[in-house]
């Protein structure tokens, strides 16, 4: 029987467009009651299937999670933003973007003038600039350019984007907390290029520029953070299968499409299972989850102890030739290697190829990739627990949190390919034993692709580096090393004539789970904000060293050296120990990290 055949032909197109649209309709916003209404609407579909045991899970968003700050509960039903000189013109309006209202704003109706400011999450970038009553048009981080302009007076504030597509109104978020609304009384709106373009261009040639501003918006209190589950079978070992289902009403691809793929596989499942196709799996429990990102696994996973194998479904069912990106596996790190991870590549490889002209082997028929560990999705939460948890994702995508990433971009049968490849693959895992030779061709494959694109300075180190855990995981779970620690490299060490202190011990002693770039932020210097913000800069993966990896590999004490080693070898670059330093510095101030003297 070919399992994956099985799943494919059980999928329905137009009952998975019905449920994009339909949850899509749901303005997600974490904290807000049309997140709860989402998740409930998700809950009730579920409980019909009488193959699972579904739940609905109520967290209060009040309460901290990990380094996660609590989140304000807060509606909104309308809002417009008009210019009423140098001339009266209706630039956006809520009815038309859902992201028109950055999300948390206070509500309100203001008339100003406008202040172009460069960047305003700084206070240096204001100069002697009187903003109080104004409106601010500015780039920048979302956040600390919101309470910078509300420490002002500032009436509004009208956040742009520099690299969103140019009519595209972006999708920004403050993520205020209960105590943040006592000083939150500036109203946040978020604007197109080409307004904030056409605005500047007025300024610049000596207009005056007034806009109103209208938000029909609120605080509540008691919302919750709403995780549904569904468990097909009563084992207490658990492969998860997640997507997150929050962000802005009619946006779809981020997470639209993996909440409802999810919710279409339950149906999927449940049906196979009615028929008689399919039995109950006996050696791990299936359980489909939908969390509001981030806060719901570190909310609902603390005490999991059951929990094998993670699969995040985040953005899989998008025109590539549209949103210009790449279906990509992201692996976990090499240190949380398992052998469930080539079951699903495998499975999932297969699901998007098609026959080559007379190869016996097909050809992938997207575009695709494998990609090493990396930060930004609730896969995040299983690594920094211990579990082994890859990541389905398509990226880059150009309409990424925009008004603009509608359904018109989502293309149901990716998205039916990946869920039958990861219901199939879930479900063998679920009730057979794997195949050993399928995991030593992975085990090979990994070790090519995995030290391909490294620097000729770390290669011989990460290849020795990555065959001493893979020889590790490779025994703990299948009794075999396949020699891999005998491969004989040349000295793979690496040196560093840089003045700092190498044998300076460190230890992580903060919550588990991500950490949170808003919550450090909060507690720093606007001197340290800079460092931070030029060291994130200095490489893409810098952000993943800092957020996971460093809070993954310092639950046990080690030496600066010993934690630039590690590092190499789990991400493949060498941040160097100077930037390493000064990220443990920081960390030390906001009490996640101590040095051990």
């Amino acid at each position: 029987m070919d399992l994956l055949k099985l799943f494919e032909g059980g999928f329905s197109s137009h009952d998975l467009m019905t449920s994009v649209v339909n949850i899509s309709n749901f303005h997600r916003i974490q904290g807000s009651i049309e997140m709860e209404r989402a998740a409930r609407y998700i809950y009730n579909i579920l409980k019909e299937l009488v193959s699972f045991d579904s739940k609905i899970m109520n967290f209060p968003y009040t309460t901290p999670y990990g380094t996660l700050n609590p989140v304000v509960g807060w509606w909104v039903k309308d809002a417009e933003l008009w210019t009423v000189r140098p001339n009266e013109k209706l630039l956006h309006s809520f009815r038309k973007s859902k992201t028109l209202v950055v999300a948390h704003s206070p509500g309100g109706e203001v008339t100003a003038e406008v202040v172009h400011i460069n960047c305003g999450d700084r206070s240096r970038c204001y100069g002697d600039v009187d903003v109080s009553g104004k409106a601010v048009l500015t780039s920048g981080n979302a956040f600390l350019t919101y309470r910078e302009a509300c420490r002002r007076g500032a009436s509004v504030v009208l956040l742009y984007r520099d690299d969103a597509p140019y009519d595209a109104v972006p999708y920004m978020s403050l993520f205020l907390t209960p105590d943040d609304v006592r000083w939150a009384k500036s109203l946040a709106l978020s604007v197109s290029r080409r307004t904030a373009h056409d605005i500047i261009q007025h300024l610049k040639n000596g207009d005056k520029v007034v806009v109103r501003a209208y938000v029909d918006a609120g605080y509540t209190d008691g919302q919750q953070i709403n995780v549904v589950s569904a468990r097909l079978g009563d084992n207490p070992t658990e492969i998860h299968i997640f997507a997150h289902y929050c962000h802005p009403r009619g946006t779809v691809n981020d997470n639209v499409s993996g909440a409802a793929t999810l919710l279409e596989l339950a149906k999927v499942l449940d049906e196979l299972i009615r028929r008689g196709k399919l039995s109950q799996p006996k050696k791990h429990s299936i359980v489909l989850l939908w969390y509001p990102e981030y806060y719901g696994p570190t909310a609902y996973l603390p005490g999991k102890e059951g929990v094998v194998f993670g699969v995040n479904l985040d953005m899989i069912g998008e025109r590539q030739e549209v949103t210009n990106s790449t279906l990509n596996y992201v692996r976990p790190p090499p240190s949380l290697f398992h052998p469930y991870e080539a079951l699903f590549y495998y499975e999932l490889r297969r699901a998007i190829s098609e026959a080559s002209f007379t190869s016996p082997k097909k050809s992938v028929s997207l575009r695709f990739d494998t990609l090493p560990y990396e930060v930004g999705s609730d896969h995040d939460v299983y690594i920094l627990l211990g579990v082994p948890a890859v990541m389905i994702n398509q990226w880059p995508d150009t309409y990424y949190h925009t008004d603009l990433d509608t359904v018109d971009k989502f293309n149901p049968k990716i998205a039916i390919l990946i869920g039958s490849a990861v219901g199939s693959a879930a479900y063998k895992a679920s009730t057979e034993g794997i195949d050993k030779h399928l995991v030593i061709s992975y085990v090979f494959e990994y070790l090519g692709s995995e030290t391909s694109w490294v620097s000729d300075e770390v290669r011989a180190y990460r290849l020795k580096y990555l065959c001493r855990k893979l020889s590790d995981s490779m025994t703990k779970y299948l009794g075999n090393s396949l020699n891999l620690e005998k491969i004989t490299l040349q000295d793979g060490g690496l040196t560093s004539d840089e003045d700092v202190t190498l044998d300076r011990e460190f230890i992580y002693v903060g919550p588990p789970g991500i950490l949170d770039l808003r919550a450090i932020v909060r507690q720093l210097s606007e001197a340290e904000v800079d460092e931070l913000e030029v060291i994130l800069r200095s490489g893409k993966y810098v952000k993943t060293i800092l957020q996971c990896i460093i809070p993954l590999l310092l639950k046990r004490r080690k030496t600066v050296r010993e934690l630039r080693n590690e590092i190499v070898g789990e991400v493949g670059v060498d941040i160097g120990v100077k930037e390493l330093e000064k990220i443990l510095n920081i960390l030390v101030k906001v009490g996640l990290v101590i040095e051990i003297k």
